[in-house]
């Protein structure tokens, strides 16, 4: 009799091992060198990885490549791929740079399989001139970026965070260049503005604006000058100078723009005097005229260049050579609104064996005490339009334009609106003398709202500029952005699960009330407050919906949505506040296959099963009985074990049974919450079936039916769970699924 009850309570317990068998995901060697497997090793799975950290140690070069930056970070354990987005800040008026904002990063690169990345800011470094004119050396460059592992199917990391650190710039070339251009009849003096970390400079001279010349000289990263000695035999030629700075490191920068220079020879003629923009302040809308007086000479036939620079670009452009002596006045026709031009006139000799003979350059620069500048009549080219005091109102923004600084009477301005982007546009203001401006130089006036906005300037005399470019309020925010939470939609036959068996999660909004943005961004973070990542590379136009099929979905993980609606310009900030949204509607989950949902449900039922004593004891005898167990945070799983005729029954009763919170945070509520019983029965031989069933509720709620499942020979040998799953408001999702015997067994992804 004891040997047969000896027998049926081994069976009991295999098979009350075998209700739960994804314990034995590990393979057992038999081999007597392999040391003795405990009951741990089967009841403690090793701890499953299932997202990333971020990417730590980000540093992010500064001003130390002529066209690049450089990124690097320690490499995060189990990355395979990592995710950088960039955000470009310019400076204000003031010259500062504001720490950019989340919707202000976009995607540089999906795909770095390194820890390191060269963002190329400028990929033609040869061009000198576009070089030295290139407004990206002004801006800063803020880098984020997110460890991936998308063949696991890993969660993707929050990104790193920004900090001074992860701010870059490039390496500018030495700025205003100048060389002395008939100041001297042997020496030309080069000067330019100090480089910040130069070490040294290096000094070029060519006889052309095509190339590089040759290398002539170097000074300290002290000095901002250089004066080249100038043979007898080449006085009164042209050169053309460059000048790059070097770090210590021994890195060059790109060259500088051109500078020409040269030097006075005998009989040169006298400079031109008085030359001068006629009428230049403002007061022209589409050119500017050039004046000067007469020069004289008896040793030749005189005629003039004409140059120019300007407040973007200092390089000296010659815009008309060989103008008649008798000529005093030229009319520029090629400018442009919003730039201060600066005009140099010098005056040429030609005798009688067609030497030319150079004067030098007319002093009219930006520090000459009487420079030839002019601009045109510009309207404003820095402007925002910002919220209002109420809905039905916006308020316009605007800089100062160009020039507005000479003027002795101020300028004033006409703002215009339209229901089109191009055309159509109505007077809404004019005639605006703003009284003051806030702190960061920004003129302001509260107008009704419209779809678009240009600016003018009137100038003193009554003249208008052309309008500005157009601008467009911000659109509001969507309202009622709802997510999916392990639910059914209309279309959700159409769409696969990921590798983690998760489906996708579906977000609608509506259009704020009374507008009808022209298009929507939508992001996805798995905080509320921070991390979020651009899901789509265009706005999304004309829906009120979005499928995320996203491919790094874990099982128990929520992610929060965040709709931001952009006008036609593709502007916009406005967007739903996860933070704010105390019910949580925009936050989402997608539903679980029938499998996975199974196996989500057993981590309750493993965790539950440890805790029993009775079925661990190493006496046979000591194995009958029955006890109850508390659930960590709910409930009770009761066990019973005897002999029933010739065989063995085992009761599993769970009632109001949790273990784990959502997310491990006790105001998500239960992850999985079950009642039922999962029983079994067996002969002799260890040959029976479970049956009963479980219900649960919480993150995903479902049915977990035993009916089916056979035991042989003492352990899980055949049949399947009957698996129903249902979202939060009790609709199935999918009913009686299948869920094979040997799910759990076959190890985790």
């Amino acid at each position: 009799m004891k040997k047969s009850l000896t027998a049926i309570l081994i069976i009991m317990l295999s098979i009350v091992f075998s209700s739960c068998y994804s314990w034995f995901e590990n393979k057992v060697s038999m081999s007597e060198e392999t040391k003795n497997i405990s009951l741990e090793d089967f009841l403690y799975e090793p701890e499953r990885i299932t997202s990333l950290n971020p990417p730590a140690q980000v540093l992010v070069s500064q001003g130390l490549y002529s066209g690049s930056v450089k990124i690097s970070w320690t490499e995060v354990e189990n990355a395979r791929t990592y995710r950088i987005e960039r955000a470009v800040v310019k400076p204000d008026s003031n010259g500062e740079y504001a720490e950019p904002d989340e919707g202000d990063f976009k995607v540089i690169n999906k795909y770095v399989y390194t820890t390191n990345y060269t963002d190329t800011i400028i990929s033609n470094l040869t061009d000198s001139k576009n070089i030295y004119a290139n407004e990206a050396y002004s801006y800063r460059y803020y880098y984020k970026i997110s460890a991936e592992n998308l063949i696991k199917h890993y969660e993707s990391s929050d990104y790193s965070s920004i900090t001074e650190d992860t701010c870059g710039w490039l390496f500018p070339a030495p700025q205003n260049t100048e060389a002395w251009k008939g100041k001297s009849f042997d020496k030309i003096k080069i000067t330019w503005d100090k480089v910040e970390n130069a070490t040294k400079y290096l000094i070029y001279r060519g006889e052309d604006n095509l190339r590089t010349g040759n290398y002539i000289a170097s000074v300290k990263g002290s000095a901002s000058e250089y004066t080249d000695t100038i043979a007898e035999k080449n006085q009164g030629q042209e050169y053309y100078y460059q000048v790059k700075a070097v770090l210590s490191n021994g890195t060059e920068s790109v060259a500088g723009a051109f500078a020409l220079g040269y030097t006075l020879k005998d009989g040169a003629p006298q400079a031109p005097s008085n030359v001068r923009v006629e009428n230049g302040l403002g007061t022209n809308t589409q050119s500017l005229t050039i004046k000067w007086d007469q020069v004289t000479s008896g040793k030749g036939t005189v005629t003039y260049s004409l140059f120019k620079t300007s407040s973007i670009d200092s390089s000296y452009t010659l815009v008309k050579s060989n103008i008649a002596q008798n000529v005093t006045s030229f009319t520029d026709n090629d400018i442009s609104t919003g730039i201060k031009y600066y005009y140099y006139l010098q005056s040429v000799i030609t005798d009688s064996n067609n030497e030319k003979t150079k004067s030098s350059f007319s002093e009219t620069g930006p520090d000459s005490s009487e420079p030839a500048m002019g601009f045109l009549l510009s309207p404003p080219s820095v402007i925002d339009i910002a919220d209002g005091t109420t809905e039905d109102t916006v308020t316009v923004r605007w800089q100062n334009p160009v020039g507005f600084e000479t003027q002795a009477v101020p300028f004033k301005f006409n703002i215009y609106y339209s229901s089109m982007q191009e055309e159509g546009y109505t007077p809404a203001a004019q005639n605006i003398l703003p009284s003051s401006q806030d702190s960061e130089g920004w003129y302001s006036v509260e107008l009704a709202k419209h779809s678009f906005f240009r600016l003018s300037t009137i100038n003193a005399l009554g003249t208008e500029s052309d309008l500005s470019i157009v601008t467009a309020p911000n659109p509001n925010a969507p309202i009622n952005v709802t997510a999916t939470k392990t639910q059914k939609f209309d279309g959700f036959e159409n769409y696969s699960p990921n590798k983690n068996n998760v489906y996708p999660v579906k977000i609608t909004w509506d259009n704020p009330v009374g507008e009808v943005p022209y298009g929507y961004n939508i992001y996805r973070s798995t905080k509320k407050d921070s991390s979020f990542r651009l899901l789509n590379d265009e706005p999304l136009l004309g829906t009120n919906y979005f499928i995320d099929q996203n491919e790094t979905a874990q099982p128990g993980t929520m992610y929060y949505y965040k709709v931001v609606s952009v006008n036609v310009l593709g502007n916009g900030k406005k967007g739903n506040d996860p933070l704010s949204d105390t019910q949580n509607n925009c936050r989402g989950y997608g539903a679980l296959t029938v499998d996975e949902w199974f196996r989500e449900y057993n981590k309750t039922v493993m965790n539950s099963q440890r805790k029993l004593t009775l079925m661990h004891k190493s006496n046979d005898m000591d194995k009958l009985g029955s006890e109850t167990v508390n659930g960590t945070l709910s409930g009770t799983l009761y066990y019973n074990a005897e002999v029933k005729g010739l065989g063995a029954a085992i009761t599993m009763k769970y009632t109001n049974y949790a273990d784990f919170y959502i997310n491990n945070d006790s105001s998500e509520g239960y992850y999985f919450f079950i009642n039922g019983n999962t029983d079994t029965e067996a002969n002799m031989s260890g040959n029976g079936t479970m049956h009963k069933s479980t219900t649960s509720t919480g993150m995903y709620p479902g049915i977990a039916d035993y009916e089916n499942l056979q035991i042989k020979s003492g352990a899980a040998g055949g049949g399947y769970y009957k698996v129903t799953t249902k979202d939060l408001n009790g609709n199935i999702i999918f009913t009686n699924g299948q869920v094979n015997w040997t799910v759990g067994e076959e190890g985790r992804k």
